[in-house]
């Protein structure tokens, strides 16, 4: 395989949305929105929320990532990672934790919702943002239904891949999850043994690499999701 960390070789970035929601956030027409959000920072492993407690909020993350899961008798249930440019309501049942040192602009309920309604750019694209993430959440809740182990952290990658990936003129795709085993263990409901052994069979198998902590290569993203069974929408 040619050695694409070289920098010489054509790449484009792979994006959960045509438009990132802070850049629509810059333009004109959304300034009354983007005055009623207000910047907090949360450290790694610090709760943005949990629930029945706090006030209803939205918030839109600005920089870091952060998980969402749900919790029962010491079991945790992942939804997902939240990223750069994701909303999310603190009023949906779920805990929601800083996975790293993250920044997201807060507001309460109420006055988003009054921006929301005076505004349709806002609405269409807040619809839209929504929309991508409850396909997400169904694609995430199917497979710790269904599929197994290998089938989920197959998914998570290819999910991670078309969202945020970087691909490269070679058509292999770069992923960083900047996530320890244990943390991706949790992601897809398994132990950290179990997704350190799948994670070796893969790059055995030539299907993924895996060339600096938290970084993942994967040569063809299609022979990868063939293998864990991830159907394209």
């Amino acid at each position: 395989m040619n050695n694409i960390f070289a920098g010489t070789g054509e790449r484009k970035e792979m994006k959960f949305l045509e438009e990132n929601l802070l850049d629509h956030l810059q333009r004109p027409e959304f300034a009354e929105l983007r005055s009623v959000l207000t910047s907090h920072k949360f450290s790694k492993g610090c709760y943005i929320c949990q629930p029945g407690t706090g006030a209803n909020r939205v918030f839109i993350v600005e920089s870091g990532k952060v998980r969402v899961y749900l919790g029962y008798e010491e079991k945790e249930f992942n939804l997902g990672i939240l990223t750069k440019g994701d909303i999310y309501s603190t009023h949906s049942g779920t805990f929601v934790q800083a996975l790293t040192d993250a920044v997201v602009l807060l507001t309460d309920v109420t006055t988003f919702r009054k921006r929301m309604v005076g505004d349709p750019e806002v609405t269409k694209a807040m619809v839209r943002v929504l929309g991508n993430i409850l396909q997400t959440s169904f694609t995430i809740i199917d497979g710790l239904a269904f599929k197994d182990v290998n089938a989920r952290l197959v998914a998570l990658l290819s999910n991670e891949a078309g969202k945020h990936g970087v691909t490269f003129a070679d058509g292999s795709v770069q992923i960083q999850l900047d996530l320890s085993i244990e943390q991706i263990a949790r992601l897809v409901g398994s132990t950290r043994q179990t997704v350190s052994m799948l994670l070796n069979d893969l790059v055995r198998a030539g299907l993924v690499e895996r060339p600096g902590r938290g970084r993942f290569l994967i040569a063809n993203l299609s022979a990868l999701e063939s293998v864990g069974g991830v159907i394209r929408s």
